[in-house]
Parts: C-alpha cells; structure tokens; sequence
C-alpha cells in the first residue's frame, strides 16, 4: 500500500516538516485528503468510547474548556484510517478484553504506536479548536508552531505505516498494570497526560498503562522499580499515584535522546547512547514538596493532607512495614478526585 515518494527519506522528513496542518491533510502522514482519500478518525477509538461509555464524557483541554470525547476526531487519509491505525486497534482492543495478562504480552512496540496516537492526536485536534470561543480572533488552542517540539513523536509514529524501524532500542519506556473494576462503567476509564514531557496515561477496566514517550527507554528501569506490584489489582488512587510519580519525574530530565535514522525500507533509526560524552547527570534532584504537589494534583487530595515537611510523602503502595499494599475498592471506594485538566 505504499507510495514510492515515502520510501525517499528526504521525501518523508520534507513533507512533515513542511506541512501546512490543514484539515486537507492527514494528521498522521501529511498526505492530500483529496488525493488519498479523506477520512475522520477518532483520537480515543470507538470501540473504546464504547467500551468505557465515553461518548458523552469529556476531555478538559489546555485551556481549561472541555470537548466530548466523541468530537475528538482529526483528518485522516484512507489508507492510514484502515491500513495502518485500524489493525493496532484491533490488536488493542482484543487485549483489553482478554484482560492485564494479554496486555502484558503486547510488545512495546504496539503500546507505543497506540499512545502516540492518542497523545500527538490531542494536540493536533486543539490546532483547529478557538483557544476562545466567543473571540476567535485569539486563535486556536495550540500553535502550529507548538507541534514543532514533537517532530520526533510524529516521525516514529510512522513505524506503524512500515517507514520507520527503531533499532535494538525503544523511543518510549512502558509499562503496564493490573487494575481493579469497580462496578460503575464511568468510573473504569481514567486519562492524564502531561505535553511537557509527554507523558501518557490510560486506566481502562482490567488493565493501566503508563508511558513516557519519546525518553529513548531512560524511565523503563525507574518503571521496572514498581515490579513488586505485579500480581496485585491495584486501586484507582494507587494507579493514580504512580501517575503522578512519572509525571514529576519526567519533568527532571535534563537530557534529551539523540537519534539517527538511514534511508531505506524501512528507514532505520539507532539511538545514539543514551550517556553522551555529558557528565550531567540524566535527572535533576527529586524534591519531595515538588512531588507532593504532583501527588495532590493527580488525587485531588489537599497537599497538607499528603506532606509532612520536611520531606515526608504519603504513599498508598506500601503499608507501614514497607510491603506492597492492597486496597480493596469495593471496601474503600474512595477515586482520586482530580480538579486541574487531564489533558496539561
């Protein structure tokens, strides 16, 4: 299904940095609508809108206002709606069904794609959203210019059409959860993210995965920290916990992954290593007052409630002795309360 001018390298890398960011192009490929076929593809899919009865909740935006998810739609080409996205869904929703162990299968790879769409979806939806709607002259949500800082996330998403292949590495650290399923459909579904540092969350019945994109894998062993949950369902305020836990410590990297990609089919990307010829180190100083704040944002919680100063923070993954805490929902039925965006 693929066109000659993409096999090109420079064809590729010239037609996304050049883009016009019309609703006449692909939001994935950049393609004519009119040449290849237009159709509407939806950032959060159908089936699980469907799934999580998503249809009428909604998504607060950058800039404080809210849009239903099932308006949450960018342009598409034919060939990327069916060809290329359509199959990772399937792929997706069939694990989701089958519950954490089948999710915990899925190679990175496919965790990635499906997050990446979602997340670079998002922004490129609020290009096209009035920051205020009553003055449009303010313009859109988010500048075009904004994108820019994810050329790289939209570059490796095109692993997904067969152009882009990361060699012996991961542009994204992943990593999956088992989740409790309260009773109520609405309160199965939980979303975050965090633009800044694209970081990305979804909480979906059985099944939590968090992931920090386009990190060259340097928060996977950090995630790894958090194996002693394995086998334990955990509680939405604990899945929301370790979401503010790689939030905060995303926003420490003072480094930046370096990539290098060579021509040919597919257009093949090293990671250059991740140390460098730097002696910074990779993250700054954990501060824990910083991370208290994260803490009380995700939870809702007021922050006195979760800090003793001058460096004491609550947990809810570990008991007293240190030991990996379960808290059984139906018992304590107690959700984060969130009151800032999920989408900042």
């Amino acid at each position: 299904m693929e066109t000659n001018s993409d096999s090109n390298l420079s064809n590729l890398s010239n037609r996304l940095r050049e883009r016009k960011f019309s609703l006449d192009e692909c939001f994935l490929c950049a393609r004519s609508l009119k040449e290849f076929g237009s159709s509407s593809e939806h950032v959060f899919p159908r089936w699980l809108q469907a799934r999580f009865n998503l249809w009428d909740q909604k998504l607060i935006l950058l800039n404080g206002s809210s849009i239903p998810y099932r308006y949450l739609t960018v342009p598409c080409c034919d060939e990327c709606n069916r060809y290329q996205l359509a199959p990772i869904e399937s792929i997706i929703s069939r694990a989701v069904d089958a519950g954490y162990s089948e999710i915990r299968r899925l190679p990175i790879k496919v965790l990635y794609l499906w997050l990446g769409k979602i997340f670079y979806g998002i922004l490129y939806k609020e290009l096209f959203l009035a920051m205020e709607r009553g003055d449009p002259d303010l313009g859109s949500i988010l500048p075009t210019s904004a994108l820019a800082e994810f050329d790289s996330l939209l570059f490796f998403l095109h692993e997904a059409r067969g152009l882009v292949e990361p060699v012996d590495f991961s542009a994204a650290s992943i990593k999956t959860f088992q989740t409790q399923v309260p009773d109520f459909v609405n309160l199965q579904w939980d979303f975050s993210d965090n633009i800044e540092t694209q970081f990305i969350a979804c909480r979906m019945g059985h099944v939590g995965v968090i992931g920090i994109l386009q990190d060259g894998g340097v928060h996977q062993s950090f995630m790894e920290d958090l194996s002693f949950l394995d086998g334990i369902p955990l509680h939405p305020i604990q899945f929301a916990e370790i979401c503010a836990r790689f939030s905060y410590l995303s926003s420490l990297v003072q480094r930046t992954p370096k990539w290098v990609t060579m021509g040919g089919s597919p257009h093949q990307t090293i990671q250059l290593p991740l140390g460098g010829f730097s002696l910074k180190p990779w993250f700054a100083e954990w501060d824990p007052h910083i991370y208290a704040q994260f803490l009380s944002h995700y939870l809702g919680y007021p922050l006195e409630m979760l800090f003793r100063a001058p460096d004491q923070v609550a947990t809810f993954l570990r008991d007293d002795s240190g030991n990996p805490l379960f808290i059984d929902f139906e018992e304590k039925p107690q959700m984060p309360i969130r009151r800032l965006p999920d989408h900042a």
